[in-house]
This record gives structure tokens, C-alpha cells and sequence, in this order.
């Protein structure tokens, strides 16, 4: 198996974390284009009725709040990398970081929960999201307890 050095690894993660962030932003400007292109898209999986004026609008708004969304998790993402790059993993922080973007992988579950009424698909990017909304949730805690240990190795020294 392939192995890099930390400081490698940390910098392609962080270079790829701020190609999805400017990769989101740009998404934003070309989001309704794509969104009508996916409702034109003939359905071969379900029996989606043609979708209403209000129901492109709902896409639309399910489509930015799936962006802003991943944004706001990519941006924790980057706060972590940076943590890991200073060497402050088994913080207060780190635990809050991780927390917010297990937040967002369950909040990402409300709008692909929506869009799957339109477009089946959606229902198992939800499952997904919930999944790995729930791992990350354990990290969380497992990253937690780590902190509760250090600190306490730390007065105990």
C-alpha cells in the first residue's frame, strides 16, 4: 500500500478541502441551470410525474441548501486539517469540528429527504448521509473521550 509522509497527506487534504470549496462556489452560480437539467432528464427508475412550477422551485431551494451545507462542512474540515497540521488533535476544538460536520451530514438528510420525492436516488444519498453523519458521530465521541484522557494525563503530570 501507497504510503505518504503526514505533512504530504495533510497538504493534498487541505488543497483538495479548498478545490471543493472553490468547486461549491462556482457550483452556486450554475446551480439553477443544472437543476433544471436534471428535472428535463427523462425518469427510468420511478414514476415521477411531471414536476410542478413549485416543486422546480423546492429543487432549486433543496439544491442551495445541499451546497451551503458542504460548504459549511468543508470549512470545518479545513479548521481540523489545520488543527492536525499545528499537532492539536486531542482538543476541545478538534471535538467541536467534528461535531459540526457530523451536524451537517444529518442536515444534508432534510433536502435529499425532499428531493427524493422528486428523484429516487435522493432517498439513498439520505441513508448515506445519516450513516455518515452516525460514524462521524462516534469519532466524535471517541475523540472526546481522548480529550477527557489527555487532560487528565495533563494534571496528573
Amino acid at each position: 500500500m501507497l504510503k505518504i509522509s503526514k505533512k504530504l497527506s495533510t497538504t493534498l487534504s487541505l488543497a483538495l478541502a479548498i478545490f471543493f470549496f472553490v468547486s461549491c462556489v462556482a457550483g452556486l452560480f450554475v446551480l439553477p441551470t443544472l437543476t433544471e437539467m436534471l428535472i428535463n432528464l427523462p425518469d427510468n427508475i420511478g414514476h415521477r410525474e411531471n414536476i410542478t412550477e413549485f416543486g422546480r422551485t423546492l429543487a432549486l431551494i433543496c439544491a442551495y441548501a445541499i451546497v451551503l451545507i458542504m460548504m459549511m462542512a468543508d470549512t470545518m474540515l479545513f479548521a481540523l486539517l489545520m488543527n492536525v497540521r499545528k499537532g492539536e488533535v486531542f482538543t476541545n476544538s478538534t471535538v467541536s469540528q467534528i461535531r459540526g460536520v457530523s451536524w451537517c451530514c444529518l442536515g444534508l438528510c432534510l433536502p435529499f429527504g425532499i428531493l427524493g420525492f422528486y428523484f429516487q436516488l435522493s432517498w439513498i444519498v439520505c441513508g448515506l448521509a445519516i450513516f455518515l453523519g452516525l460514524c462521524l458521530r462516534v469519532c466524535k465521541n471517541a475523540f472526546e473521550e481522548a480529550v477527557e484522557i489527555k487532560e487528565e494525563n495533563d494534571l496528573t503530570i
